[in-house]
Order: C-alpha cells, then sequence, then structure tokens
C-alpha cells in the first residue's frame, strides 16, 4: 500500500449530485489522484470507460435515468468497454442499505460512507487494487437481480425471523473473524435485505466488505463457524 504511486492513479467519478462529486474530486486531490474524470449517471460513467480507462471507479447508487446498480452489473458482465473486474468503491449512506446485498452480489470491491474521510477512501481504494473482488466468470452476474432503487424491497425477512444458528457456530465481531471461515446464518440488514447467505466462505475481499458496512449501518457481529 505504501509503495502505490497515488499520482498515476485514475479515477471515475460517478454520481448525479454536483456537491457529491466535487467533494469525492476534493478527497481524491488530497491523497494524490489528480486524475480524476466525472459522470453524472451511470449511462455517462459507461460512454467515459473505454476512452478514459481509469483504475478504479467510485460509484453511487441513487441515480436516473441509469443507477448504480445497472451501471456495475452491465460492467461485471463485461459489456462496459472495460475489464469486467473493474475495481469499483460504492458510494452509500445508510438509507441505501435494501440494496447493499445486490452490490455485494455484483461484487463491489469496497463500500465508503459518503461523509468519509481522507484516510477512509484512501484504505478503499488501495483494497480494492489490490485484491479485486470480481472472481466469478462474467456471464454469473447476468443472473443477478436488479432492485428498484427508488423504492426498497419489501422486508419479507428479519434478524429474528432467521433459523437458528448452528451447533458449531460462533457469533463474533467482523475485524475478528479470519478468512475461511463460513457463514452459518444468513448476513441480513435491518430491513431484512439479505447481504451474505449462509454457506458463503468469507475471503478477505468478503470480510473487507462487511467491515465498510459496519461503518455504516447497524452490523457488527456475524455467527460464523469454521471449515470443515
Amino acid at each position: 500500500m505504501n509503495e502505490m504511486d497515488w499520482s498515476r492513479l485514475k479515477v471515475l467519478v460517478v454520481d448525479d449530485e454536483p456537491f457529491i462529486r466535487s467533494f469525492v474530486v476534493r478527497l481524491l486531490g488530497m491523497i494524490g489522484i489528480a486524475q480524476v474524470a466525472e459522470a453524472a449517471d451511470g449511462a455517462e460513467g459507461l460512454s467515459k470507460l473505454p476512452s478514459f480507462q481509469p483504475d478504479l471507479v467510485v460509484l453511487d447508487i441513487m441515480m436516473e435515468p441509469m443507477n448504480g446498480l445497472q451501471f456495475l452489473k452491465t460492467v461485471r458482465m463485461g459489456l462496459g468497454g472495460a475489464p469486467y473486474d473493474q475495481p469499483v468503491v460504492v458510494l452509500t449512506g445508510a438509507t441505501d442499505a435494501p440494496i447493499m446485498g445486490t452490490a455485494m452480489a455484483l461484487d463491489c470491491d469496497a463500500f465508503l460512507a459518503k461523509s468519509a474521510g481522507p484516510d477512509a477512501i484512501k484504505e478503499r481504494i488501495a483494497r480494492a487494487l489490490t485484491e479485486k473482488a470480481a472472481v466469478k466468470p462474467s456471464d454469473q452476474y447476468l443472473a443477478v437481480p436488479l432492485p428498484d432503487v427508488e423504492k426498497p424491497p419489501p422486508a419479507d425477512g428479519s434478524p429474528s425471523s432467521l433459523p437458528a444458528p448452528g451447533p458449531r457456530a460462533v457469533e463474533m465481531p467482523i475485524n475478528e473473524v479470519e478468512p475461511g471461515a463460513i457463514v452459518d446464518r444468513d448476513v441480513v440488514t435491518e430491513e431484512g435485505s439479505l447481504l451474505l447467505a449462509e454457506g458463503t466462505v468469507l475471503s478477505r475481499s468478503y470480510l473487507g466488505r462487511l467491515s465498510d458496512l459496519a461503518e455504516i449501518i447497524d452490523l457488527d457481529r456475524i455467527w460464523v463457524r469454521s471449515p470443515g
């Protein structure tokens, strides 16, 4: 991380709010990133990918006419004019919780609160560039359904309605879980939106993204079991 040449990085910021875009651009400048392009929605962002060829995309979700999930799915399917494993950091707020599960399913590389400072964005970018989350074949992302980002999906599940954890399960703080542990109980938001399903093997990338979310929503402990 310390050897990364931040001045050589190219970042595309996709957000429909000029204030947020300018805020992110300022944060990037504070950590030494000056090669920045901006886009006001997903469609404009896709149009800039082939020519700008960013090292990383900072992506908002709530945009029109093309939202961030549509942008991310297009890229992951290999149709965005960029590598399907293009590193993407998702900008989010607490009200975005119902759609975070889809962003996880589409393997965004990190989550960043819109109120974050330069240290946080530097850590997220460094992780996204060194530990890419998109490891599935690009055609598998076609099956990921996209929710209506304007209206949160109904909360048809909640932590209280989930099945009891298994006999080998332990509830642990996210920052104490070791890579290779297995999710023993669905990880869901307070609204009942699924983030990670039971049986998921927790890689460093998954744990990093869960740690990101723990800073934004009420999520600090999960049920896990050891492999084998």
